[in-house]
């Protein structure tokens, strides 16, 4: 059975459709202490006759704090259903506004029309911080880990983050997400201190125009604290999925760090943390435990005041140095992943072919999660990009892995023991680990998506380490007039071990 109200919004509409349609756009915008307006979202709207005749209706706004209805002309009153608090004021509207017939009227609400009200349930604030920062909020891959990070400087290209995020990498890719635009250029980590716990990363200014920097309060040494059971916000950035708000409690505080039981994925540290008021309060950061990777953590923050002393040297060591280029790097396919399986199903071998150090394997993503299962030992662990493989769309892979190799002296030593009767199997080794990759199409050299490193932990020596390069899924095929790949190893970084790969082997993987 209808209700009231649903009768009366349907007679609504038909009475719209016959006297002309009337759009009515209401936009809610609060201007923060930086003084940029800020769109309210979920907030709920009331809609009704004026004067009133029946119930009203109630809307919500949508991300960027707008309702667009159809009206039938006339005069109507909206008022905010509950008083909303934004940086420390509470605000409520109501106001009258006339619908014309075959127009659009906009009624904006904003801070100079509001009234000010006695208190709020309803905060804005951590609602607001994702439409606020969205586009200032990063996304930073290093060779083995992914990580955020946010704008803090524009005009200097300064971006802060975790230092655990970057694992010790001294150049990365940062990639931008904004509304319109989505793009990723070079990075530079200028600084990178454990016992702070920040780093800093520069890119070219000019990538950063659209991005408003996050004020880490260093300039005025004023800085946001809180306490037991404070509520705290951060901007995750998790790869190959969008950017979101997660909360928690402030669980204790010392002069070193803040602890929260904020829960973020291991590829989502580095990003900004604010108070419930939406004041910045530091870098989010995980602990280093490779037993939880590609789990979520709880987070705990690096305080600002902290981070700033990190920035300062940042700032001095760029003075005078050029910021890297701003040219923009290959990006993975929008789409969503489409799992593909070859004729003879989805864990035929895929295509390897060998240089003098390394084993090189073409692979589709498929190819990589279902041929891993259950392998034992460095071949069949993918580091950090488990996830990654899981996720991304239609790419080429190119796995570089150094060889198994017997050393001339523990061939002698076999060789030594049977003489007295003893035998022993041979005794392998990885070549040296894979430094970095350069591959050709002809003459030119394609540039990868990511030039992923895959790191394996050894007991009792240093780990070895394979690349995983990742391509556009038609970078190589017959159309190039040849292909090679030149790779270089950690011993010997000035040379090349190259090696001429059959154009004709990329049509042996799945079609996308």
């Amino acid at each position: 059975m209808l209700t009231k109200l649903t009768v009366v919004f349907a007679l609504s509409m038909t009475l719209a459709a016959a006297q002309g349609a009337a759009t009515l756009r209401i936009h809610v915008a609060l201007t923060d202490a930086s003084g940029a307006a800020t769109p309210i979202p979920r907030l709920v709207l009331l809609v009704s006759d004026n004067p009133p005749t029946d119930e009203p209706r109630r809307l919500r706004t949508t991300a960027d704090g707008t309702i667009e209805l159809k009206l039938a002309p006339g005069s109507y009153l909206v008022e905010l259903d509950e008083p909303v608090a934004f940086r420390g004021k509470a605000y409520t509207w109501t106001q009258i506004v006339e619908v014309a017939a075959g127009r659009e009227t906009l009624l904006a609400l904003t801070a100079a029309n509001a009234e000010a009200a006695a208190g709020a349930r309803i905060s804005a604030d951590s609602a607001t911080l994702l439409t606020a920062w969205r586009d200032s909020v990063v996304e930073i891959w290093t060779p083995t880990t992914h990580a955020a990070g946010f704008v803090i400087d524009a005009a200097r290209g300064l971006i802060a983050t975790s230092h655990h995020a970057l694992a010790n990498a001294t150049s990365v890719e940062v990639q931008f997400t904004a509304v319109k635009e989505r793009f990723k250029v070079a990075g530079q980590v200028i600084v990178s201190e454990r016992d702070p716990g920040a780093a800093v990363v520069r890119v070219d200014p000019n990538a950063l125009s659209s991005a408003r920097p996050i004020d880490l309060g260093c300039a005025a040494a004023s800085w946001q604290t809180v306490s037991y059971k404070d509520v705290v916000n951060t901007i995750t950035a998790s790869m190959l999925a969008g950017k979101e708000i997660t909360d928690g409690l402030v669980t204790r505080t010392t002069s070193q760090a803040i602890f929260s039981d904020m829960r973020i994925g291991s590829d989502s540290e580095g990003g900004p943390v604010f108070a419930e008021s939406g004041t910045l309060l530091g870098i989010s950061a995980i602990d280093d435990d490779k037993e939880n990777r590609g789990r979520w953590s709880e987070a705990w923050v690096v305080p600002a005041e902290r981070a700033c002393g990190v920035v300062a040297t940042a700032i001095k060591k760029i003075a005078d140095v050029t910021p890297p280029l701003g040219t923009r790097l290959p990006l993975e396919p929008a789409a969503p992943a489409v799992r593909l399986a070859t004729a003879a199903g989805p864990t035929a071998q895929p295509p390897t072919v060998s240089a003098s150090a390394f084993d090189i394997t073409l692979l589709t993503p498929a190819q990589v999660t279902d041929n891993t299962k259950g392998q034992s030992g460095v071949r069949g662990d993918v580091g950090n990009w488990t996830q990654y493989l899981r996720d991304v769309g239609q790419v080429l892979l190119v796995r570089i892995s150094p060889r198994f190799e017997e050393s001339v002296l523990k061939m002698l030593a076999r060789g030594a023991a049977a003489t007295q009767g003893v035998s022993i199997p041979p005794l392998r080794s990885f070549t040296a680990n894979f430094l970095r990759l350069r591959a050709y199409c002809g003459d030119a050299q394609v540039t990868p998506i990511h030039p992923f490193v895959i790191e394996h932990e050894v007991s009792g020596r240093s780990p070895i380490r394979e690349g995983l390069y990742v391509f556009e899924r038609g970078a190589f095929g017959p159309h190039c007039p040849a292909v090679r790949f030149s790779m270089f190893s950690e011993k010997d970084p000035q040379r090349a071990d190259t090696k001429a790969i059959d154009p004709k082997l990329f049509d042996q993987l799945p079609k996308p």
